[in-house]
């Protein structure tokens, strides 16, 4: 098959990003090809598939599942399904070919993409969105982080958090940031700890009732005072399995546990202490179409910011640079961008 070329981030191997020559193949009638704008970050995913930890990802490969660009190219049926040259999408991954053809689920850090929007490859598994038009209004800055707070939707859609839940967040990465809002979109009353204090500043700011740190308060002594019941519902986004553990005393009998972080084996979690709270715990995993849609529409309303979760824009030259900051585990950034008008 003939292929075109693009730049994009590469990891060639573990803990070394570089910018290269990524080929994608000939576009197909069903697909869109997409000029990148910015690209979002998913720190703790992409942190993983850096320092080789995600075993369904081998080297080389391209990371990234969140970008947003334009349509310059539409093929004969995409065109017929309603796609439009010049239309601002947010896409999931690009197709690849050569020597990076099925190595990641991921690969949306590209200067161009080929994106099939008819075809199979349109939904894909776990019912994970694939490309989405933007709303009018929305800049791309402010969309290219929704794809997390899709991700932390899907969790809160499992668990059908309900106006008036007392809800714990642990960890206040983008994800978590993201859970705060739409909880409190939801109506619920949520209390939000970690252990950055400018990350429990944001949380506060964007509409958690309390705060708690980990380190420099007692949340265990805070939650008897706030949710002296137990917390209907606690969402973990840290994936430190100590923390994890001392989580479940905190939660209301009958309680819900959202594992909303990815916890690599093997896993050192005390069941015991979750089995004496009779949970129902749920495991999301990866984001749908329409939280993804919903998510950009709420920005564009101004119901869910974004912006204030960005800490960090690079230019992709400057990748690796931004991975090993990632990798590093700092507390100085929160929400990355890739800026490929800067390329």
């Amino acid at each position: 098959m003939d292929t075109m070329k693009t730049q994009g981030i590469i990891f060639p191997q573990p803990n070394h990003a570089e910018v290269g020559t990524v080929p994608l193949p000939e576009p197909t009638p069903r697909d869109i090809v997409v000029k990148t704008e910015v690209s979002g970050v998913s720190v703790g995913t992409e942190r993983w598939a850096y320092i080789g930890k995600r075993d369904e990802i081998s080297f080389p490969n391209v990371p990234g599942y969140q970008s947003v660009g334009t349509i310059v190219s539409t093929g004969a049926e995409a065109k017929a399904a309603g796609w439009q040259e010049g239309e601002r999408v947010f896409y999931f991954a690009s197709r690849l070919a050569g020597e990076f053809e099925g190595k990641s689920w991921m690969s949306s850090h590209v200067a161009d993409a080929v994106i099939d929007v008819c075809g199979p490859r349109a939904n894909g598994p776990l019912g994970i969105h694939h490309c989405e038009k933007l709303p009018a209004g929305l800049a791309p800055e402010e969309a290219a982080l929704t794809g997390l707070c899709a991700v932390a939707m899907r969790g809160i859609e499992m668990a059908t958090i309900s106006a008036g839940a007392q809800v714990l967040v642990c960890g206040l990465g983008v994800i978590g940031q993201f859970a705060v809002q739409v909880c409190n979109l939801k109506g619920a009353h949520v209390t939000a700890t970690d252990i950055v204090d400018a990350r429990l500043k944001t949380a506060g700011e964007l509409g958690a009732e309390h705060l708690v740190h980990g380190k420099k308060g007692n949340l265990a002594e805070r939650s008897a005072q706030i949710a002296p019941e137990g917390y209907d519902i606690i969402i973990d986004t840290s994936s430190v399995i100590p923390v994890v553990n001392s989580l479940f005393p905190l939660l209301k009998l009958f309680g819900k546990f959202i594992f909303q972080g990815w916890y690599p084996p093997p896993s050192g979690l005390d069941l015991n202490a979750m089995h004496q709270r009779l949970p129902t715990c749920y495991f999301p995993c990866a984001h749908s179409a329409e939280a993804v849609a919903t998510a950009m529409r709420w920005a564009a309303r101004g119901w869910l910011r974004s912006a204030p979760l960005v800490s960090h824009t690079y230019a992709p030259k400057d990748c690796q640079e931004l991975y090993d900051m990632v990798a590093a585990g700092s507390d100085k950034f929160l929400g990355i961008l890739i800026d490929w008008r800067k390329a």
